[in-house]
């Protein structure tokens, strides 16, 4: 009896640890719900590199869009919507990844004042000021709503099963 109980909960076990690696690489767990956002032509210019020198974060950019409400996503890099302006024009830049220690792992510990640099394609570089961070659900949306300034909102997933999101917004300063 005792054996076969083991055998169950191994299974069981083994099941519940496959299910976590799949949700993990999921392109759905960096998604907002409840988002209307029109996909619209990426521009000639389009940020290609990020940098946040406090946090030792320097990996490539690639654009995605949202395709019938699924959020691409890269494991390579992060991922700028390119629904939104260009990093540093006017409007709410949306960039975001995933929270492993090759990417975003560390943004939560991201701090107002902190810098992050962008770099287009062009070779323009554009710095942007962390203003305020924030811990948000899925469901609130909001955050990624358009601006009059010229931002970045960032995040990444965290929390138990990635239930939240991790935001840091950023103001250009040059």
């Amino acid at each position: 009896m005792f054996p076969k109980l083991l055998i169950v909960l191994g299974s069981l076990l083994l099941l519940f640890g496959s299910h976590l690696v799949v949700e993990r690489y999921s392109p759905r767990k960096l998604e907002f719900k409840n988002l209307n956002v029109q996909n619209s032509a990426v521009s000639q210019q389009i940020p290609v590199r990020i940098v946040i020198p406090t946090l030792g974060i320097e990996t490539q950019i690639y654009a995605a869009k949202i395709n019938n409400g699924v959020w691409e996503s890269t494991t390579k890099g992060i991922s700028f919507l390119s629904s939104t302006p260009v990093p540093g024009n006017q409007g709410n830049s949306v960039l975001y990844g995933h929270n492993w220690s090759n990417l975003l792992g560390s943004l939560t510990k991201i701090k107002p004042g902190d810098k992050i640099e962008i770099t287009l394609s062009s070779g323009e570089i554009r710095i942007f000021n962390v203003e305020y961070t924030s811990v948000v659900d899925p469901s609130q949306a909001h955050i990624l709503n358009q601006t009059k300034d010229n931002r970045i909102t960032i995040y990444t997933c965290m929390g138990f099963l990635d239930s939240k999101r991790f935001v840091a917004t950023a103001i250009l300063v040059n």
